[in-house]
């Protein structure tokens, strides 16, 4: 039984935990957690990517369970070094971009991007 709740502890403790530091400082550098942003970011309508930059894909691991909390993804472009916040989910089932954010040296190029795809094509600017 001991075993079983220290498993339980240590997989609750370590969800939110990446396998990037460089993305975790980020995400601890914004306070970006499921239940929103701990510090204000400011809102946009789409991103204005770079039109020759690579975008990385990163997502921001949270709980399994927390079944109604936001999820959010952030969206590096490697020309401007500039990260963009994807907000999904929530209790009303929301879709908002917030950005940019400043990446400063961080290596997110380093971090494991999910399969790279356009996000909106008209966000290119």
């Amino acid at each position: 039984m001991k075993r079983t709740f220290v498993a339980l502890v240590a997989a609750l403790l370590g969800a939110n935990a990446s396998a990037c530091p460089e993305l975790d400082a980020l995400t601890k550098r914004y306070g970006i957690t499921f239940s929103g942003f701990l510090t204000p970011i400011s809102s946009v309508s789409l991103p204005k990517f770079s039109k020759t930059g690579r975008l990385l894909h990163l997502p921001i691991h949270t709980p399994e369970f927390v079944s109604d909390g936001f999820k959010h993804k952030i969206v590096f472009d490697t020309e401007t070094r500039k990260a963009w916040i994807l907000r999904t989910r929530g209790f009303f089932g929301v879709r908002e971009w917030y950005g940019p954010v400043e990446a400063d040296d961080a290596k997110l190029e380093n971090c494991q991007a999910e399969a790279e795809k356009i996000v909106e094509p008209i966000g290119r600017s």
